[in-house]
């Protein structure tokens, strides 16, 4: 398997990152990755007859080629075969807003959808795959990503919503088990709760309630995957907010259908789509 992944520079603001993997054939894939519900949308370019799958219960979003998978508030089981190759574009949360303004944010879907052609076209698809290099594969899409000027399209909703989630990135890296109040957001954003919803909702798809758990949820995974089995349980607990192991049990069953015990054992969560922790 080769993997990686890089900030793209100049453009922190609009894209989470870029990631590259691969694994090639006769390469084993013994447990199916489980994506955990994550508001950041993903871009992958892949060859045109690479077939896709993404299952939730009985739901699945399957096809073959490049496509965009939005943000998504469920787990999603992603069933993959080898061989495979991916060149994936992560954007923030608010960063998808920006490619389509036009429509309402894009939840729980997967697809190559007729806006993304003018922005990502065949030729563009053909020459990602002929940089035979990392470097050279984050130079081309940084060029081709300027050459866009996204920055043009930036209005007042889409600063509402950049700045309530850089106030929440800002709480969480003070290693704040509360999240900050909505009526506390609004008055930093000179506007009323009524009006930030709407905004937020409108950039992301998501509530504002919504997006904290989801990140709360990616943020107590990534903790668990450094864990051992010996677990302070009250303690951890506490620090992501929980008055109690019974609630953060309950909680972690609510959204991932199992309990923290199962996921020690499995170990078979991912917070993104190219499986890396880091």
């Amino acid at each position: 398997m080769i993997t990686w992944k890089n900030p793209l520079d100049g453009f922190e603001w609009l894209i989470h990152q870029v990631w590259y993997l691969e694994v090639e054939n006769g390469d084993t894939i013994e447990q199916l990755p489980q994506l955990i519900p994550n508001p950041r949308a993903h871009l992958l370019f892949t060859p045109p007859e690479q077939a896709y799958c993404y299952q939730s219960g009985s739901d699945q979003l399957s096809g073959k080629g490049s496509h965009l998978l939005t943000a998504s508030d469920r787990i999603l089981t992603l069933r993959d075969t080898a061989p495979l190759k991916r060149i994936g574009i992560t954007f923030r949360p608010e960063g998808l807003y920006l490619l389509n303004k036009s429509n309402d944010a894009l939840v729980n879907q997967c697809d190559w959808f007729d806006w993304l052609t003018p922005l990502f076209d065949r030729q563009f698809q053909q020459q990602i795959w002929q940089c035979n290099s990392k470097q050279n594969l984050i130079s081309f899409i940084q060029q081709h990503v300027e050459s866009l000027c996204f920055s043009s399209q930036i209005n007042k909703t889409f600063t509402t919503a950049q700045k309530v989630i850089a106030a929440m990135e800002a709480n969480q890296s003070e290693s704040s088990a509360d999240n900050i109040d909505i009526n506390q957001l609004a008055d930093l954003c000179a506007c009323s709760r009524r009006t930030l919803e709407r905004s937020f909702r409108q950039v992301t798809g998501l509530s504002i309630k919504k997006y904290q758990l989801m990140i709360k949820l990616e943020l107590m995974i990534l903790a668990l995957y450094k864990q051992d089995e010996d677990i302070d349980w009250s303690a951890f607990s506490q620090q992501f907010g929980f008055s109690d192991q019974s609630h953060l049990i309950r909680q972690l069953k609510q959204q991932l259908k199992r309990t923290p015990a199962n996921y020690l054992q499995n170990r078979d969560l991912t917070i993104d789509v190219y499986g890396d922790f880091e």
